[in-house]
Formats: structure tokens, sequence, C-alpha cells
């Protein structure tokens, strides 16, 4: 049997496709509008990759901040609970996972019997995350692959002073047109960015092993800061991408409803 699950964020839509609790497939898609659309695209092109259309799908849970406008699901189920799941899947040994994306980012705790401890979690302003980050390789004017491969060797990154990113674009065109490097500009952006996601891990108890998902996880400067604050080196997940953890979380679920 085929189970689906579909994260839908306020930047990207992620599915995942689940067979015996093995990760068939899974495809992320950008958006600016139309969400409801684009969850529809993002199951296609993910169901495409193995021969299969949305009529093999036998169940298929919802998640993330527009979850509700999933066409077609079976059910919507909070993102907490659905990355719980897929990381307890992917590595059981992980104790405090790190979920950044574009508009949110939480931390918790998994206690040693698996089930959720300790979490914090702010959606309050887009500072500091996902949407920051993208605010920034536009004011940059560069491909943000680009940015973070070139910042990497950045030995001069520069203190931003504010939150906001209306108010850290505009200080970064200033930064830019007083003659400052744009790869110092962007890679001290992206230890801010570390510096407020530790401030929230400090909420809950830092229990090893530790990893890290969502889009944000994929920005290796980011990443290398964090560990740096941390004083630790994040876990992995069997090479799964931790953009679509949470969509991979909802298709377990989506099994397991199946089966009860």
């Amino acid at each position: 049997m085929i189970y689906a699950g579909c994260d839908l964020g306020i930047v990207s839509a992620k599915a995942a496709i689940v067979e015996d609790s093995d990760l068939l497939a899974s495809e992320i898609l950008p958006y600016k509008s139309f969400p409801d659309q684009a969850a529809v695209q993002v199951m296609d092109m993910a169901l495409a990759k193995v021969g299969l259309s949305a009529k093999n799908v036998d169940h298929c849970l919802a998640t993330g901040f527009g979850g509700k406008a999933v066409p077609h699901t079976d059910g919507v189920i909070p993102d907490i609970i659905c990355l719980h799941r897929a990381v307890r899947q992917l590595n059981p040994r992980v104790r405090t996972v790190i979920n950044v994306g574009g508009h949110t980012f939480m931390a918790f705790n998994i206690t040693d019997n698996g089930t959720i401890g300790e979490s914090a979690v702010t959606d309050k302003c887009a500072a500091g995350i996902g949407m920051l980050i993208d605010v920034m390789a536009s004011a940059l004017e560069m491909p943000l692959d680009e940015l973070i491969r070139a910042s990497a060797d950045s030995r001069h990154p520069l203190y931003i002073n504010n939150q906001c990113p209306i108010f850290v674009e505009s200080e970064a065109i200033s930064l830019i047109n007083d003659g400052h490097d744009p790869f110092d500009i962007f890679a001290g952006i992206a230890s801010s960015v570390a510096t407020k996601i530790a401030g929230l891990v400090g909420r809950v108890s830092l229990n090893k092993d530790v990893v890290m998902v969502g889009g944000v996880a994929k920005n290796s400067i980011v990443v290398r800061n964090l560990e740096e604050k941390l004083g630790l080196s994040l876990a992995n997940l069997e090479g799964v991408d931790p953009q679509v953890v949470g969509a991979f979380g909802a298709a377990l679920i989506a099994k397991e409803r199946c089966h009860t």
C-alpha cells in the first residue's frame, strides 16, 4: 500500500511517498501563491518519480503552516508530531530536534522512552529564520547556493544589528553602498541566524544526539555557526533531505492510521 504526506509551509510545499515505512520518493516545490495548487503539484511530482499517480495513494495526511489548505487529504497532523515520528524512524538516538523553516522555528526534546518532552516554538517574526535568508539573497542579488558557497570563506563577518527582515535588508544595502563585501554581509547574517536559533534551543534541555531539520538545515554556514555555538556536531538522518522530514512523518502516520 502507498501512503503520502504533504507539508505545506509558507514558502514551499513538500511531499513524501511511503511504502512499508520506506521513503520511496520526495519532492520540494517553492511557491509564491495558490498553495493548494502547489500541494497538488508537488504530490504529483513526487508520485511521478516512482511511476505512480494520486489514485495509487491509499491514505494521505497533511501538516505544516498551510496544512488545512491541502486538497484531498484524510486529515491534518501538527508538525511537531510529524517531525517526532520521522526522526524516531530515521535516527532513534536523537534526543533534541531543532526545526527551522521559512516562517517558524521550534526545538523539542525526545525522552528516553520515545515521547515528546520539553518544547519551545516561535512564529511571531521571520527574523532569524528561512524567510530572512531568502530576503538577504534577493537583496544581495545572488542565488542562495552561490552565496552560501562564497560566504563560507569569509574571514570578516559583519555584525548585523537589526532583527526585522525589512530593516536587515536596508542595513545590508547600506553596507554594500559603504563598500563592504557582500559575502562578509551574508556571513554575518548567517551568524545572526545561528545565534537566534541557539537562543531558542536554550529554552529546552540540550540532550544529545541533536538534529536540525527544515530548509535552513541545508544552509551549511548556519549549520557550522550553530554547531560552534552549541559546542557539538549535529546528527544525521540517513541521507534524507531535512526539508522533507515533516512530510515523511505525516506519511508514516498515515500508514499507521490505516493499520489501527
